[in-house]
């Protein structure tokens, strides 16, 4: 690890976090606004309290919000490394949100602005970090948590609570709460559409350019960034773990002779064939990448040296017996492969460095082979 990475720590994209993650520092931030709450009211400093709210009923209310999300972020925090246990997480994490902010609606006068204001950015929130289907569960839950509570208000049947000194303050009544709940929730729900509308576009624009930075434009494979990406991370878990990483060189044979005698476009198809042909022969969890012109990286993650050199005999072989078309004339294309690994020793320049010399060899040696890197003393 290099000096730059202790110093600063790179947390990367939230978007490209694990939703356990995503529900570790929501429940995080929501603890620290909760307590900020709390301490701001006991300095006098809050204003969205009722007048007639007791201090002691407030604070009790506030700290009973801090524990729960202080409970969320423990237990997101010892659920992040787990898969499975990512959706449970987020249902979780918008249901409370959700009913933290209902209450918080209440409790400042239901359909009043700093509730409905809470509203529309936590909805929006949820529906970019979040499943959508999630999200709009929560969002369905909050307005319906906040209309019910306010007709069990307008009743009386909280006077002797917090939410009951809230309703005497907003004089809330059941006309109030159709009038209230009717035009809060058409101009939630006209914003609202309007701002998903928006969060699509922008989605649609990030995955195009999340294609553009990380895939050939031309063979649809991963490029050179992607394969030294995922390389830097496997050689890490090697390092921590003991498990071998391997890395294949692929460079078709004599790919210029193919580009003087058909012309570039029946050049291009080729490197697309050839592309097809070696992702059929790899696992789904192997990356292959575009490395250079005619030549591809393959990147095959728990796999020891033995085992690279099956697959690469396996892409090898099935290369050789599929033909590239061009009209009616077949065109065989053949490749040379360089199989290197490690086990944790080196870096991605030094695994990429000793497949290349085992590529350079079976050239020499006279192409459509496959050679292993020499051991090194």
């Amino acid at each position: 690890m290099e000096l730059g990475d202790l110093r600063r720590p790179r947390l990367g994209n939230p978007l490209s976090w694990r939703v356990s993650d995503r529900c570790y520092a929501i429940a995080l931030l929501l603890s620290a606004i909760t307590a900020l709450v709390g301490l701001a009211y006991a300095a006098g400093g809050w204003p969205f309290a009722p007048p007639e709210s007791g201090s002691a009923d407030l604070i009790a209310f506030n700290a009973s919000a801090c524990t729960a999300w202080a409970v969320m972020a423990v237990v997101a925090r010892l659920l992040r490394g787990r898969e499975r246990a990512g959706l449970p997480l987020a249902f979780a994490t918008v249901w409370l949100y959700a009913l933290t902010l209902a209450a918080f609606t209440l409790f400042t006068g239901p359909f009043g602005a700093p509730g409905w204001v809470g509203f529309l950015g936590g909805a929006v929130i949820g529906y970019v970090v979040f499943p959508r289907w999630i999200a709009l569960t929560g969002l369905a839950f909050y307005v319906a948590a906040v209309i019910v509570g306010a007709v069990v208000m307008a009743g009386g049947h909280l006077d002797g609570t917090i939410l009951g000194q809230a309703a005497r303050a907003v004089r809330v009544d059941h006309a109030a709460i159709v009038r209230g709940a009717v035009s809060s929730v058409l101009m939630s729900a006209l914003t609202f559409t309007i701002i998903v509308w928006i969060v699509e576009r922008w989605r649609d624009r990030e995955a195009r350019f999340a294609r553009l930075a990380t895939t050939d434009p031309l063979t649809a494979v991963g490029n050179r960034r992607v394969l030294f990406d995922h390389a830097r991370r496997e050689l890490a878990r090697t390092r921590r773990y003991q498990a071998p990483t391997s890395l294949i060189l692929v460079d078709l044979d004599h790919f210029k002779a193919v580009n003087d005698r058909f012309g570039h476009l029946v050049g291009d198809g080729a490197l697309v064939h050839a592309a097809g042909v070696l992702r059929e022969a790899v696992r789904d969890v192997d990356v292959i990448a575009r490395y250079g012109g005619e030549e591809f990286g393959i990147l095959l993650p728990s796999t020891d040296l033995e085992g690279a050199c099956e697959v690469a005999e396996r892409c090898r072989a099935r290369l050789a017996g599929h033909a590239f078309r061009h009209g009616g004339e077949p065109i065989t294309i053949t490749a040379s492969f360089g199989v290197a690994t490690t086990a944790g020793e080196g870096d991605v320049d030094d695994l990429l460095r000793r497949a290349d010399d085992a590529l350079l060899r079976a050239k020499r040696l006279g192409r459509d082979r496959v050679e292993r890197a020499r051991a090194e003393a």
